[in-house]
């Protein structure tokens, strides 16, 4: 995201806000849909297997950074491997 200048008039920074609104919006829009699919992928493991998600070594960091894609791989691993 560009940077707000220091220098600049009240209106121009005005214009800067109004500009910079939609990207803003946009970001928490997805932000909370990324968290809505994570909870929605764990929500659809039976127990055995959120608990073997949940205690892979990559858990931790896939959940700050709502990875759903690498939840995906490890579910996919635990369900091979159980088979």
């Amino acid at each position: 995201m560009p940077e707000l200048s220091v220098n600049l008039t009240a209106h121009k920074k005005s214009v800067w806000e109004y500009h910079m609104r939609e990207p803003m919006n946009t970001e928490r829009v997805l932000e909370g849909s990324l968290c809505n699919l994570f909870a929605v992928l764990m929500s659809l493991c039976d127990s055995y297997t959120r608990n073997q998600v949940e205690s892979a070594a990559k858990y931790p960091d896939l959940k700050k950074g709502l990875d759903s894609m690498g939840l995906l791989a490890v579910i996919t691993g635990v369900h091979w491997l159980n088979k």
